[in-house]
């Protein structure tokens, strides 16, 4: 992602959620936060039920433009959040993997 990349979409969001009338008040958190859960709800129906790839990710991007919204509405800078993690992920040792799945 580039330096300004998920701030920029998050702006686009921000914008895009605010004309459609989804609230961005603090006291809409805990509903913005069950809409993220819904939208992968609805991907993992979407896979289960065996729907083309392209529905699933059309879900999973509404997850996405929902988690957006609500970084926006905290007023955090996602493409920081984005950079520090994606580096302390990269720093942590390989100890994930499992005998069953995953």
């Amino acid at each position: 992602m580039g330096k300004e990349g998920l701030n920029l979409k998050m702006e686009e969001v921000r914008q895009m959620a605010d004309a459609k009338g989804f609230s961005a008040d603090e006291e809409r958190i805990w509903e913005m936060l069950a809409l993220i859960h819904s939208e992968v709800s609805e991907a993992t129906d979407a896979y289960k039920k065996g729907e083309p790839y392209d529905a699933v990710g059309e879900e999973l991007i509404d997850g996405i433009i929902r988690i957006l919204h609500l970084l926006s509405a905290l007023d955090l800078d996602a493409e920081a959040l984005y950079q520090r993690k994606m580096a302390e992920n990269w720093g942590r040792p390989y100890k994930y993997g499992t005998v069953r799945g995953g």
